[in-house]
Order: structure tokens, then sequence, then C-alpha cells
């Protein structure tokens, strides 16, 4: 009965503290006022954010399966909107992505690219045989000497193959999203950051479909999947886009047994129409949804840089 009671009483208090000391270390180490990337202070927060992330992510797994944080919607909505004011998460498409990059490297040529293994699989300690396991790609730029020796990365690699990267995971099912405080150009310096996730261990999307909060903890979808029922053979003899959408966001119909998708849970990521056998999926543009990151990268990249279709 003690131990009860005192579980009642201390484990919130501790979950409450947790997050707030995550919600001013992500200050610290992320805010705009510390994420210049041409000040000294850049080499030690970038580092020990970078080593640590895992156990931010495991802090939020673990959260979010305690009893209290599961049965009270106020504490839910506290803990992912303290995460949301300094994390934004938004998806974008394999092609949408790579114009990213060319633009990108347009108007900073000298960028460069690493890669390091998924903070989310560190965190649950899950590596995967088949699928890759360092999926993570940050672009990066700074006018600052010697930055990119101070970045842990498992590896730097080229323009070319960062490309083939992203293809590559595309072909395997994972969805291409760009997380953090890390959308905007200061100073002339940058960081964008590329998480190409895969649905059964990304936590981010773990933690929104379990709790219902995949709106708060992802941007307004810019893009919308369409399906051509004339083209879609059913699941009976297909349904691989059932199989490969990570925002459950289809449902069978019954009367034809064909695939409906559920606008409100899509976020376009495309991987249905990259995978689609017979070529019934599609991407619809949104352009009343604005794209967060690609626009605060390059708000200042003149009208020809810009995304106008799909």
């Amino acid at each position: 009965m003690i131990y009860s009671s005192v579980t009642f009483i201390v484990l919130p208090g501790i979950i409450i503290i947790s997050i707030i000391i995550e919600n001013i270390a992500s200050h610290l180490l992320r805010g705009s006022y510390v994420w210049q990337y041409n000040k000294p202070h850049f080499y030690l927060s970038q580092r020990i954010y970078m080593r640590f992330e895992f156990l931010v992510m495991r802090l939020l797994l673990a959260i979010s399966k305690v009893w209290i944080i599961r049965n009270s919607r106020f504490l839910q909505l506290f803990l992912v909107k303290s995460i949301t004011s300094l994390i934004q998460s938004e998806v974008y498409t394999l092609e949408e992505c790579l114009k990213i990059i060319d633009s990108l490297y347009k108007e900073y040529p000298n960028a460069y690219v690493g890669i390091r293994i998924c903070p989310c699989r560190q965190a649950r300690e899950k590596y995967d045989k088949d699928l890759p396991n360092i999926t993570d790609l940050t672009f990066v730029y700074s006018k600052t000497p010697g930055v990119k020796k101070h970045v842990q990365f498992t590896k730097y690699i080229s323009i070319k193959q960062a490309k083939e990267l992203l293809r590559k995971f595309d072909n395997a099912g994972l969805i291409h999203t760009m997380f953090g405080n890390c959308g905007n150009v200061i100073d002339g310096a940058f960081s964008l950051a590329i998480c190409n996730c895969n649905r059964d261990v990304c936590i981010p999307l773990d933690v929104g479909l379990d709790l219902d909060l995949i709106k708060i903890l992802y941007t307004k979808p810019h893009n919308l999947a369409i399906i051509d029922q004339d083209k879609c053979k059913g699941v009976e003899n297909c349904g691989k886009c059932l199989e490969i959408c990570g925002f459950d966001a289809r449902i069978i119909d019954k009367k034809n047994g064909k695939v409906k998708i559920i606008n409100d849970k899509c976020y376009g990521c495309a991987l249905c129409a990259h995978h689609c056998p017979e070529g019934a999926n599609s991407i619809k543009f949104l352009p009343k949804n604005k794209l967060n990151f690609y626009q605060n990268l390059f708000k200042n990249i003149q009208e020809r840089y810009l995304l106008k279709e799909n």
C-alpha cells in the first residue's frame, strides 16, 4: 500500500521534472540563440546533443508508457507541446528531398553531409539485419573552420552518395522526415537533418500513433495520397499500400475489397505511390499547407528554387 502511494505521488513528479529538464536542455543545446554554427559553442552543443540524443528518445518512449501519462490528456499534451515547441517534424517525399538537396548545393556548394546511426534504433537497441540502420543524414554549412571534425557522424559522404542513399531508403520503405530545430539560416550557416524513419522503430511516430498525438508531433502535411480505384487490384490481389503506409491512413472498403485513404491521417510521404505495382497511388500537392523546413531554410533563395510541383 505504501509502495503504491509513493509510486503514485513520486512517479508523476519524476515525469514532470524529466520533461522540464528535457525542455531546458533542448533550449540550451538546440535553441536559436545557441544553435549558431559560426559560434564556438556550436562544437560543444552539437557534439553533446548528437551523442546523447538516443537518451532523449528513450526518455520519450519510457514516459509515453507510464500509466498516468496514458490516462491524462493534459500530461500528454504537456509532454508533446514541450517537445514540439523546440523540435519540428515534417514529412517530405523522395522527390522533394532530392530537389531540396539540389537547391541547397546551388546556394551553398561547400556544404557537407554526414550520416549516422538512427538514434531511435540506439534508444531501443533494435538493429536490423535486412533494413538500413545508419539512416540519419545531416547537411551542414558553416563559415567557421574546423566545424566538420568536431561533429560526431559515422562518416562523411558526397552529395551523390546522399542522393543514392535517399533512393535506397525509399525503396526500403523508410519515411523521409525532417526533424529538429534546424531549418534556419543563421549568420550564413545552417544544419538540415533528414531522418529516414522505419515505422517499427521511429519513437516520435510510435508515440504519436499510440497516444493519438500525431497531428501535434508532426506539422500539417503538404501532400495527400490519392487512389485510382480503377487501377487498384484490391487487398486480396495486392495490399502493398496497406503494408507500407506508416501512418495507418488506409482502410479496406468492405464493398469491393479495395483500399481507401483516410485523408485526415495521410501525411503524403509518397511511399504508396512509389511501391504500388499497379500505379494506382499518386500524390497531390496541397499548396495551402506550407513546407516549413524548406521555407525556413530557403526563404531568401530566389523563386526559381521553390517547389511548385510534385
